[in-house]
């Protein structure tokens, strides 16, 4: 299962998550943080993250914003859910082993996950979809293109474009729980 919603936020929405590229804090950091790479973020996919949004009473806070967007666009009832921004610099991702060169991943702990765009508008640069971790080349490509949003079955083998050309590429990242019972194995 893999979905695509065209023009996710409405435009006041979308302009308020993007004064969060410009305004908040991003820490240097690298994907998947599970593995140990020596010490030096650029063996992995480098990137720059916020801390996770949390859920709060502000109607305009990014969390919000959001889980009423993707509720409504979609009629899933979230039962948890964890997001946050993420900048990929093009000099940074030039230095890594996976520049030009995706690798195919699950997501853990959530029933979906996807990605917001919000700079890019190239296929090389999407969500790469794959039958399996061992294949060399997607089966599907959902390219980048601002406000589209991509979500997908968590069992679903997945990379991102890593042929990024704009020097740096914004994205939101999320991971959603909707059914009851992996809230409860995720609690245990």
């Amino acid at each position: 299962m893999f979905n695509v919603i065209e023009d996710f936020y409405s435009p006041s929405d979308f302009g308020l998550v993007i004064a969060h590229f410009v305004n908040i804090h991003f820490s240097p950091t690298y994907q998947p943080k599970v593995q140990n790479y020596g010490g030096n973020r650029l063996n992995a996919y480098p990137c720059h993250e916020s801390e996770f949004f949390k859920k709060d009473d502000n109607p305009y806070s990014v969390y919000n914003i959001f889980k009423n967007t993707f509720e409504k666009k979609t009629g899933i009832k979230i039962l948890d859910l964890k997001t946050f921004l993420r900048k990929i610099k093009l000099d940074e991702l030039k230095k890594s082993p996976v520049y030009k060169n995706n690798r195919p991943h699950k997501d853990k702990d959530a029933d979906v996950a996807g990605l917001l765009y919000f700079n890019s508008g190239c296929l090389k640069d999407g969500t790469y979809i794959y039958n399996s971790e061992y294949d060399y080349e997607p089966s599907i490509i959902i390219g980048s293109n601002p406000n589209r949003c991509t979500y997908y079955d968590t069992s679903l083998w997945h990379s991102p474009g890593t042929h990024q050309e704009i020097d740096e590429r914004w994205v939101q990242p999320f991971f959603i729980i909707y059914k009851e019972e992996t809230l409860n194995l995720i609690d245990k």
